[in-house]
């Protein structure tokens, strides 16, 4: 049976309609009325029906804006409009809109009613066979690109030479190796807008944006021959590009130009698309794969930053040497001796530094020594992915020997606080604070100097200070905005803006908060010749304080990422 709607402004239709034939007979059913496009619509995406006899004269949207909008939204949907004589020309525009018939309302008989009805049926069912040739089309296609995608996978990842003749196959018979190679481009996010404060989320959406930026210029430079594989890391893209053939080198200049200056203009991060050369044929798919990876460990040991071939070329690499230092490391900080501590993690540096190693050996390293400051300090909360995804996420040496420096401030932190010894990075954080107080300052931007997380300064500055860092930041800015205001120079809107705050609004609300009136009160009360006090106990720290031990949760902010 067919689900009919019929929509009409006019009661004498519908009902004339409805009677005028025999839906079972016909092989339909009425499942609903409309009285305008409006009510119509609405009833249509609720429930869809079949078919639709619809008057083009209505009030609130007419027949032809009806058919126009389910033209778009339910394709399958069939269209028979109803018109009077003056209409015929709507009638006949409808027909360009996919209506399956139409019929004179003054004229309108069983006869004609029932062959509208078998068109509009007709018409239905070849919709219909359209729409699933188009869906197993999609799902063939679909099921072709996930074939593809994992081929790529197992190219890249396999070791084993089955896996790498299988993944050949199913390129092959793609038609994918006649010419082909791999794009490897990671992104230096330094130069972002507000990159010290960038978090895994937020490098993770920037590394989206500029997939999509990419796979435009792939549309345009290499036409639909380029395929993006999902490696897992969020600071990078691998591409692999085929059909180039002689023109491999041009297009891969052209793209990588392109690619580098929008990227700089509109995200401000600077890729390096870094390419290999062009191979030919399954044979060479492993000399394709390991001028690949001589790509990503050139890259690490380097930080080259153009498009380099590497064919033919095979690095020379020496052990980190650094067997059982998780753990030494673990033993060490079980002593709380801080120098023996010092003395491995400057070591691993060293090393990391001086030699020229694979990047898989740094990554085992970081993990290494992650896993036992760990188990070292028993708190399980360091064993969760996202501690070991910023691991894994480290490409460049700089990068891994930036992050042993900040695991090793850390480290050293905690066993200061264990033996009630004074902070220094708090009190240097502190210092630059007071020197910067007119800067615009975030505990990142500080974590950042004194080469610690932001999350392990918080959590150091919270139990040597009794006061947030954040809230430290603003009670010294306000009591700069003070000394301003005493030497009565500055208007409040001149000193809202040298002390970095978004706007006088916001200086108001923060001052308010400290000294329980604002800035303008303040004002009126200098004049009185009074000078008011903060109205709450948390003055700026004093320079020296009682330090509390570290407990658990300061390894919890151990340093995973740069930003």
């Amino acid at each position: 049976m067919y689900n009919c709607l019929i929509v009409d402004d006019e009661t004498i239709i519908l009902s004339g309609i409805k009677f005028l034939i025999d839906w079972e007979k016909n092989d339909c059913t009425i499942m609903d009325t409309a009285r305008n496009g409006r009510d119509a619509l609405e009833k249509i995406r609720s429930c869809p029906p079949d078919i639709v006899l619809c008057d083009i004269n209505m009030p609130v949207l007419n027949g032809m804006e009806l058919l126009k909008i389910c033209n778009e939204e339910f394709p399958s949907i069939v269209f028979v409009m109803l018109t009077n004589l003056q209409e015929f020309d709507l009638a006949r525009d409808a027909i360009r809109y996919r209506a399956a018939d139409y019929l004179l309302k003054v004229q309108l008989e069983a006869p004609a009613l029932e062959e509208s009805l078998q068109k509009a049926k007709n018409e239905y069912e070849r919709r219909s066979k359209l729409a699933e040739a188009d869906r197993m089309h999609f799902y063939e296609e679909k099921k072709t690109r996930e074939l593809i995608h994992n081929a790529c996978l197992e190219i890249l990842f396999s070791p084993e030479e089955e896996a790498l003749k299988r993944a050949g196959e199913v390129l092959d018979k793609n038609h994918m190796l006649e010419s082909y190679g791999l794009v490897y481009i990671p992104f230096d996010y330094s130069q972002v807008p507000g990159a010290g404060r960038l978090d895994a989320d937020a490098r993770r959406d920037l590394t989206a944006w500029e997939k999509e930026l990419a796979q435009r210029l792939c549309e345009t430079v290499f036409a639909s021959s380029c395929l993006f594989v999902s490696t897992g890391q969020t600071d990078c893209l691998t591409m692999f590009v085929w059909h180039q053939g002689k023109e491999w080198e041009s297009r891969m200049s052209l793209f990588s130009a392109k690619f580098s200056t929008a990227s700089r203009n509109i995200t401000q991060a600077v890729p390096s698309v870094l390419v290999t050369g062009c191979f030919y044929g399954k044979e060479q798919l492993s000399s394709c794969r390991n001028d690949y990876f001589s790509l990503i460990q050139y890259f690490y040991l380097d930080e080259i930053t153009s498009s380099r071939n590497l064919s033919g070329e095979r690095a020379g690499f020496e052990p980190l040497g650094l067997s059982g230092i998780g753990s030494q490391l673990e033993n060490e900080l079980n002593a709380k001796n801080l120098t023996g501590c010092t003395l491995l993690l400057d070591r691993a540096i060293r090393r990391v530094r001086e030699t020229s190693h694979q990047k898989s050996q740094a990554i085992w390293l970081c993990n290494e020594l992650y896993r036992c400051a760990a188990k070292a300090l028993r708190d399980s909360s360091l064993y969760d992915t996202t501690g070991y995804a910023e691991i894994e996420n480290l490409m460049t040496r700089r990068q891994v020997i930036a992050w042993i420096e900040k695991l090793k401030n850390s480290l050293t932190e905690l066993i200061w606080q264990e033996a009630n010894l004074k902070s220094e990075p708090v009190e240097k954080a502190r210092q630059y604070v007071l020197s910067h107080v007119e800067d615009r300052l975030s505990l990142q931007d500080v974590a950042d100097e004194v080469c610690i997380s932001p999350g392990y300064l918080s959590t150091l500055f919270k139990k040597q200070y009794s006061q947030s860092f954040v809230s430290f930041i603003n009670q010294a800015k306000v009591e700069h905005a003070c000394r301003l205001l005493q030497e009565r120079k500055y208007l409040i809107s001149e000193i809202s803006c040298r002390l970095s705050f978004e706007n006088a609004y916001y200086f108001a609300k923060v001052f308010k908060r400290y000294m329980g009136m604002t800035p303008s009160e303040y004002e009126k009360s200098l004049e009185s010749g009074k000078t008011p006090q903060a109205s709450r106990g948390d003055s700026l720290p004093p320079s020296s304080s009682n330090s509390l031990a570290a407990s658990k949760e300061a390894i919890t902010s151990l340093p995973l990422s740069e930003g």
